[in-house]
This record gives C-alpha cells, structure tokens and sequence, in this order.
C-alpha cells in the first residue's frame, strides 16, 4: 500500500473517530430528561408559588418531553421545601420557585436558615411577578387605607399572613412602622388559610398576593384597599397603590418568581431547562392563564439577569428587614 494510500485511510478513520465522538456526546447531552420532573413548591397548594407552578408545568413538561409533578413542601417561611431543593441531586429532575421570600427576605431574616441563596442554588429564568394586596374582610367598616389606619389608632387591630418570614408578613411589619400604630401579626400555614381567616373576619386586615385571593376580591368576599405597586394592576385597575396613600417604599416589595436548581447542574442541563421556559413564557394561553390569575409574565432574559437580579433583591431586602426590625429564630 503506497503511503498516500495510508494517509487517506488514516485521515479517513480520524474524520470517522471524531463524528463518532461527536455522535455520542450528542447522544449524553439529549439524553436528559428520561423521567417525570419534580417542580417543588415551598408553600401550600393555592399560594401563588404553586398557582405559578400548575399553570406552566403543562407546557414546560411539554417542552421537555417529560409529565412535570409538583411536590409542595410547605413549613418555616419555605425554608422547608428550600432546604430540600438545595440537598437534591442535581440532575435536572428537581426544580425549585425562588421568590421573593425564599431567595431575598429569609436569607436576611432568618438567623438559621437552612440554605444559602447565593451558593445553594443555580438561577435559571424569572418567570413572573405580581403584586401584593392590603385586604380587609367584606364585613369590615373599612372602606380605604385611611380608614384603616384611623381604626388602628381606636384599637389594637391583627392582621394575617401566610407565615412568618413572607413577604406578606413583612409587608405588615412595614405598614404598621409608618403609619406609627401598632398591629398583632397572626401567622397561618399558608396563604389558603390566612384568606379563609379574612374570609370569616377572623382578622382585621392583611396582605395577600393576588393570585391567592383574586377570586375572592372579585367576588366580593374580600375588600382590596390598596396594591404594592406604583400603579393599579390591570386585574383591579380601580384599586389604588399604597404610594398614593403616602406610603412609600412598597413598589419594591411585588412578589417575583423563577426557576432555580441545585448548585452543580450541569451547563447542557441548564440551557435546556432555560430554552424550555423561554418557549413556556411565550406561549399565548399560558400568558393569558397567568394574566388572568393576576400573574405578569416575565420578558425572556438570561441566567446571568436572573441571577444579577437575585443578587439586587437580597441586598434591598436586608436593608429592609434590618430598617424594620423584623426577625425570625
């Protein structure tokens, strides 16, 4: 065999070697996922973490390939679920909601958390954003936050949460620092409960998230007097924001959320998550179910402005909770 002859053999079987690698790294990297995916939720079923999750795990599964079951883990402000999403594997299989609460306010509020935000977990995408609500039961004589406030000068009033260490709880702690009175915080499992104790005028008022009590509020069952935002949301555009009520500061306290992994998944892994929820996000009837639950879909971004983002929100809310003098043990 002339050695040209051998050359082109040789040239041939290293062309051959390396599509072949390039074939099975393929092959690794499609790979994932080949099982139903876990979506974990910190809070209880009808708090606006799972609400999120239920409305676009259909889609996402589809995306993906594979059926997405939600696991809520309700317990200490979602240190619980937290906790157990950060000592998950991390193959993909286990997702998590980082919100507000659980990414931003617990690391500054509780003394003992259980997890780190900014190591124990890889943010993937936000996802969405609604506001918080100040409510009062129906039956209630308060008609608007002046109101409520002239109430709390007459008496000790309580308000309800869905638990300690919530961005609802919080946002009570900050109402009642400036408006100067004083309110008995009533903690409850989850946001279901602390709506079916306004709901029974079991308290005075309270901070909701709006997806948890929409239906409610639309219902007339619940009276909202005021949101979090600058600005009306357009589910209610005929209830004003508390910075027209002169208090200021709230616009930064809407609740937000996105997908976060454990610390350690794999880059390929990532981006196919990430890839997914971008193609969720736009689809029409999922951005119209989260509208409708009182949901505003998040504009497709990257990781990294997820995770600059993340970064923002834990410094403004340890500034706050420490402004506040809100703790948890």
């Amino acid at each position: 065999m002339s050695y040209c002859n051998r050359l082109r053999r040789t040239v041939f079987g290293v062309v051959v070697m390396t599509v072949g690698s390039v074939g099975i790294v393929h092959a690794q990297s499609s790979v994932f996922p080949t099982r139903p995916i876990t979506f974990s939720v910190a809070y209880t079923p009808g708090s606006a973490n799972d609400i999120l999750v239920r409305i676009v795990s259909p889609d996402l599964g589809k995306q993906l390939g594979q059926i997405i079951v939600v696991d809520n883990k309700p317990g200490a402000g979602g240190s619980i679920g937290m906790a157990s999403v950060a000592k998950s594997k991390p193959d993909g299989y286990t997702l998590g909601v980082g919100s507000t609460a659980t990414m931003a306010v617990n690391r500054a509020l509780y003394k003992n958390l259980p997890y780190d935000p900014l190591i124990d977990f890889t943010p993937v995408i936000k996802l969405a954003a609604t506001p918080n609500v100040l409510v009062v039961p129906a039956s209630s004589p308060v008609m608007n936050v002046a109101d409520l406030v002239k109430a709390m000068g007459v008496k000790r009033l309580n308000y309800s949460s869905p638990g300690n260490g919530t961005t609802q709880h919080l946002a009570g702690v900050l109402f009642t620092k400036l408006v100067g009175k004083p309110a008995e915080h009533i903690p409850f499992k989850g946001p279901a409960e602390a709506v079916t104790a306004l709901l029974g005028g079991q308290v005075d008022f309270g901070f909701v998230s709006l997806p948890s009590a929409l239906a409610q509020i639309q219902d007339g069952k619940i009276r909202a007097l005021a949101v979090t935002p600058l600005k009306p949301t357009p589910s209610m555009p005929n209830v004003p924001s508390l910075s027209s009520a002169g208090l200021d500061g709230f616009e930064k306290t809407d609740v937000w959320f996105g997908m976060i992994v454990p610390t350690g998944t794999p880059d390929a892994i990532l981006q196919q998550l990430h890839s997914a929820a971008v193609k969720t996000l736009s689809n029409s009837d999922v951005k119209a179910k989260l509208a409708a639950a009182g949901y505003e879909p998040a504009p497709p971004a990257s990781a990294t402005d997820f995770s600059q983002f993340v970064r923002e929100q834990v410094a403004f809310w340890a500034d706050l909770v420490k402004s506040s003098g809100a703790s948890v043990d």
